[in-house]
């Protein structure tokens, strides 16, 4: 199923809609995404393992979970959906950060947000989800080094947000 998405410009402001398919394939269609990083006491990072299914990024290592935001849809409401969605779990999340994400097929304004595990069962969801692992910061590199199952240009990001979660 196609979703519709608010079309955004640089600024963050609303100009349109624009269907899911469409905006993945051309970069010229901002639209909002949002990013939750979930760490446990022991400053883990719970990350997905993508789908072999996914069309992009299949069977890559990846934040905790990521989700489109709908057409007029509040991204923390969105962010907690598709922490039910993937996770099978909901957590208080903390915003803190929106960036712009440039990729040769699409272009994202991503709101991140970080949450805290306390040991909720996760059941996540085999659609969008191959599988999880709480991550501590100094074994992203060894996952690189596994065939290329980490997005290389997420890294020095990745290790950005332990720093945050750190705080």
């Amino acid at each position: 199923m196609d979703e519709l998405l608010d079309l955004v410009n640089e600024k963050d402001e609303v100009i349109g809609e624009v269907l899911k398919s469409k905006a993945n394939s051309d970069p010229k269609l901002i639209h909002r995404e949002i990013l939750v990083y979930i760490f446990d006491d022991e400053n883990r990072m719970l990350m997905q393992q993508r789908s072999f299914n996914k069309k992009v990024y299949p069977g890559v290592w990846a934040e905790s979970c990521a989700g489109h935001v709908g057409k007029g849809e509040d991204p923390e409401n969105a962010a907690h959906r598709e922490l039910v969605e993937e996770l099978g779990f909901d957590t208080k999340l903390f915003f803190f950060v929106k960036r712009i994400l440039r990729y040769s097929n699409e272009t994202h304004i991503s709101y991140c947000y970080l949450g805290v595990y306390s040991g909720q069962e996760i059941k996540f969801q085999k659609e969008e989800v191959e599988g999880v692992r709480f991550t501590r910061e100094d074994e992203v590199d060894g996952l690189y080094l596994e065939k290329d199952k980490i997005i290389v240009e997420e890294i020095g990001w990745m290790k950005k947000v332990w720093n945050i979660a750190k705080k």
